[in-house]
């Protein structure tokens, strides 16, 4: 006699076989999964790994959100993407540069050192780069004063001498040290970025056209 199930009124399966029948595994019902609907973030994120920019791709020419093209026609800043929409800016990259003055026999000069690095390879300048990220500019003119020179300097007294815009999009400050007998000064020595240092005891063309007007105008007074 087959019993039936009370409640769902199935048969159970292992009544139904026979002596010598091999049991059948039940078979699974795969449920497929809910599709939701794409978000903008998904879209960004599928165009972003269709469109990404290459090797070959010129400067500035895609998203730097999600990858896409700008376009031909799209040119100056700020510049808006037409596949996600998101509104790209270009700022000035603020650089810090030291005026560090010394006294000698031959009077006052200005330390600057030779570059090994590009840009502008083998020429005089003074003592600066780029700002950090989360760091004081006056905090940026003496290490970089001191990366490039080996010459210490107390950021408390930085003075801020000139402010200046490059063509380039970079914005370059001068920080104004007090002045210190050269004899003080460390041993000139080359480091990863220069030949070592060197004084400067009048005006003169350096590597870059801003840093040349700056030493102009030091050695002018208009810095005292």
């Amino acid at each position: 006699m087959v019993a039936f199930h009370l409640q769902t009124g199935i048969v159970p399966g292992h009544l139904l076989r026979l002596p010598g029948d091999q049991e059948i595994p039940h078979a699974r019902t795969l449920s497929r999964p809910r599709e939701t609907p794409l978000t903008r973030s998904d879209t960004v994120r599928r165009v972003s790994v269709i469109q990404q920019p290459n090797a070959n791709s010129a400067a500035d020419s895609h998203c730097s959100s999600c990858g896409a093209p700008y376009g031909e026609g799209v040119s100056g800043w700020p510049r808006t993407c037409p596949a996600c929409h998101t509104v790209a800016y270009r700022n000035p990259l603020p650089v810090a540069v030291a005026l560090q003055p010394v006294y000698d026999t031959k009077g006052t000069a200005l330390v600057v050192i030779t570059r090994t690095i590009a840009p502008a390879r083998g020429s005089t300048a003074l003592p600066g780069g780029f700002i950090e990220q989360q760091e004081d500019w006056r905090g940026a003119v003496v290490r970089e004063l001191k990366e490039e020179t080996g010459i210490d300097a107390p950021e408390r007294d930085v003075r801020l001498a000139d402010a200046m815009s490059s063509p380039d999009g970079h914005l370059l400050l001068f920080g104004l040290l007090p002045e210190r007998p050269a004899a003080d000064l460390p041993p000139s020595a080359a480091t990863d970025e220069t030949e070592g240092w060197q004084l400067l005891h009048r005006p003169a063309e350096l590597a870059f056209p801003l840093h040349t007007l700056a030493v102009q105008a030091f050695f002018e007074g208009r810095y005292i």
